[in-house]
């Protein structure tokens, strides 16, 4: 089994009680860190890792997605999503990863070994329960997802949703194209929404240290009353949990 740095995010996110913070509030400390005033209407930048965030932006664990997904319920989920967010003031980056082997090709291999089993497993619960659905833990985004998440936001082209494709080859290249990208939004931007735990660490560029707050995906949640809530995760909550100064934590990402 390959055990990435993401298990031990996965393993934090597990065993460490989550505090839900609506982002109404965390748009409001982040306008008075900016000592601006009560009143200002300035727009505000979340980002969202797609390839991430998958099961979250899908609305949910519905049925449907066995018979290749229900996409009239996508659409209006996104709908209501970014209603929410237009009355917040607050836009979308919906940044999708265009580069090859994100996790480097041993990690990639692993992942697809670990989908097609999954995809077993599924079959297997089929046949053994007609009537009944698989349990969460094997939820699989339908075929064509991410094609019809694309479709959906530029047929909705709002003005509070922005779409943004990195490229290239290699381990690491989306999340430092990410990093990039959103230094132009500057105090604008409240964070990114991403279960890859390599945002959670700064990136040197140009002589300047650039850190997102990092929200995690799994905690995505738009309520029916459109009360969006996301949960941050930090560094020190990670070096915390397991007994570990900066250096040994270095080394143990490093293993």
């Amino acid at each position: 089994m390959v055990i990435g740095v993401n298990n031990i995010l996965d393993c934090l996110e597990l065993n460490t009680p989550s505090k839900k913070r609506d982002i109404e509030e965390i748009i409001r400390n982040q306008r008075q860190n900016n000592n601006e005033n009560s009143s200002s209407i300035q727009l505000y930048h979340l980002i969202i890792d797609v390839d991430t965030t998958l099961e979250r932006l899908y609305g949910g664990f519905y049925p449907d997605w066995l018979a290749g997904g229900e996409w009239s319920h996508l659409y209006s989920y996104i709908l209501s999503l970014l209603r929410t967010c237009q009355e917040l003031s607050l836009c979308l980056i919906f940044c999708f990863d265009g580069t090859l082997y994100r996790y480097g090709q041993s990690q990639w291999y692993y992942e697809q070994i670990q989908q097609r089993k999954k995809v077993n497993q599924i079959f297997k619960h089929l046949k053994q329960n007609k009537s009944g659905l698989p349990r969460r833990h094997l939820w699989l985004s339908p075929p064509a997802f991410q094609l019809c998440l694309r479709t959906i936001l530029r047929e909705i082209n709002s003005s509070y949703l922005i779409m943004y494709q990195t490229w290239g080859y290699g381990q690491c290249q989306h999340q430092e194209q990410v990093k990039i990208y959103a230094r132009q939004y500057d105090q604008s931007l409240i964070g990114i929404v991403s279960s890859d735990i390599e945002f959670l660490f700064s990136t040197k560029i140009n002589n300047k240290n650039i850190l997102l707050k990092y929200f995690s995906s799994k905690n995505l949640k738009l309520s029916l009353k459109g009360k969006l809530t996301l949960v941050e995760i930090k560094l020190n909550q990670l070096k915390d949990k397991f007994s570990l100064d900066n250096k040994q934590f270095s080394l143990l990402l490093t293993l």
